[in-house]
């Protein structure tokens, strides 16, 4: 059987608490908001979190509330979601990037060094696919140069550098629990905070929101009930496969495949309103069952690159101690068009152009080679925590057969530049 590159669920009891929510009248407003930040906060170890409509309008909010003034310089990773630049120029701040390092795709410390000058007001840095940055050689040089450092953990939750889990190095940080993350809650996110007033400022931003009606509910039950669908592996080969085989590879519709987003979604559309009771009541069951899912992922992320290290470079964590979520495996191969066809062809759905070079969206004057190669060649591979062993060790065989019959293999080379 074909196996699709994630697998969406909705959440547990998702309609039947709904239905509940809806008749007790606590759909919107409730004790579970306040329970689900406390409890977000203590896992992360920092003082403070607040729920927020989604991961790009938590960055929103703290722009907002920090007080930097338009024309402030804020330095980004030139290799990210484009929806961070693009919030930074809508608010008439000045952008700047800084390279990525090509081992954990993250903002190149050197780079943001070379980067950093008297102007720059703020440095946001992401955590990519689940595997953090180096992000304590990048919060010392912020830290040197008193500048505010906000932390993109939208693909991070779990993640930890030593005894710090990602989230808890910079001034803030923002996550996001739309359909595909470690927590889903149909949408929405966290924005976590060091200063009690900034957290203030934050929590009265997302109060001035709108509340969610009985429609919104509707409209993401069944969204996420129909991405649940189409991602279970028996629909997905009756179904979905057979869709993604015929679908023109090099056609606007081919991109949206291979990526999962559109280019016409880096706006704030559908992205704001207040963050509900019910949806907090989501986040915090699956709080309880995050960790033994991370684990089950990175065991099968693990298993998959131990068997394909010596063909292919993947992103991978800087240091012994960094202990990922492997919310995406990520991989680096040439002819990545080629590639993606053909491990299709054999069974393996795959995703790329999820992540860009976003110094090709904006008129810098700079070039970013590790970026713009780290878009030509990301391709992510199926390592999800439902995947047997079995399933893993076969999709590792078919990308192995793939890799070799393209010329493109690295046996015997190590997994670094």
């Amino acid at each position: 059987m074909a196996v699709p590159r994630q697998r969406i669920h909705l959440p547990p009891a998702a309609w039947r608490s709904a239905i509940g929510a809806v008749l007790r009248g606590n759909m919107s407003e409730g004790p579970a908001i306040a329970e689900f930040e406390q409890a977000f906060a203590a896992f992360i170890g920092v003082p403070d979190a607040v729920t927020v409509p989604s991961g790009r309008a938590g960055l929103r909010f703290l722009f907002d509330s920090l007080g930097l003034r338009p024309g402030a310089e804020v330095i980004c990773s030139a290799f990210g979601y484009p929806i961070v630049p693009f919030l930074v120029k809508s608010l008439e701040f000045d952008l700047k990037f800084a390279d990525c390092e090509m081992q954990t795709l993250g903002m190149d410390p050197s780079a943001l060094d070379a980067a950093i000058s008297e102007r720059t007001a703020a440095v946001i840095v992401t955590h990519l696919y689940g595997i953090p940055c180096q992000i304590r050689e990048i919060a010392d040089i912020v830290k040197a140069r008193g500048v505010l450092l906000i932390e993109d953990c939208a693909h991070c939750y779990g993640a930890s550098v030593g005894d710090c889990k990602a989230g808890a190095f910079g001034d803030a940080a923002y996550f996001s629990f739309e359909t595909s993350k470690v927590i889903n809650t149909m949408g929405g996110g966290m924005v976590t905070v060091r200063d009690a007033a900034l957290g203030k400022r934050v929590r009265n931003a997302g109060s001035e929101e709108p509340q969610k009606g009985i429609a919104w509910l509707l409209k993401r039950l069944l969204k996420t009930s129909f991405e649940a669908t189409v991602t279970n592996p028996l629909v997905f080969n009756l179904g979905v496969y057979q869709a993604l085989r015929l679908a023109p590879r090099a056609s606007a519709d081919g991109d949206r495949f291979a990526s999962g987003y559109h280019g016409d979604e880096v706006s704030m559309t559908g992205k704001m309103g207040r963050y509900t009771n019910y949806q907090s009541r989501l986040g915090l069951q699956q709080m309880k069952h995050a960790a033994a899912r991370n684990a089950r992922r990175t065991l099968n992320a693990e298993r998959l690159i131990g068997k394909l290290r010596d063909h292919i470079h993947f992103q991978e964590p800087a240091g012994p101690d960094v202990s990922a979520n492997y919310m995406l495996v990520t991989a680096l191969v040439p002819k990545l068009q080629e590639v993606a066809a053909q491990l299709l062809r054999s069974g393996v759905d795959t995703k790329h152009k999820y992540m860009r070079d976003c110094s090709g969206m904006f008129e810098t004057g700079a070039t970013f080679p590790n970026a713009a190669r780290a878009e030509r060649e990301v391709l992510h591979l199926p390592a999800h925590p439902e995947m047997s062993l079995a399933q893993i060790d076969a999709v590792a065989s078919k990308i192995a057969a793939v890799i070799t019959a393209l010329g493109l293999s690295r046996q015997g080379q190590p997994n670094k530049e």
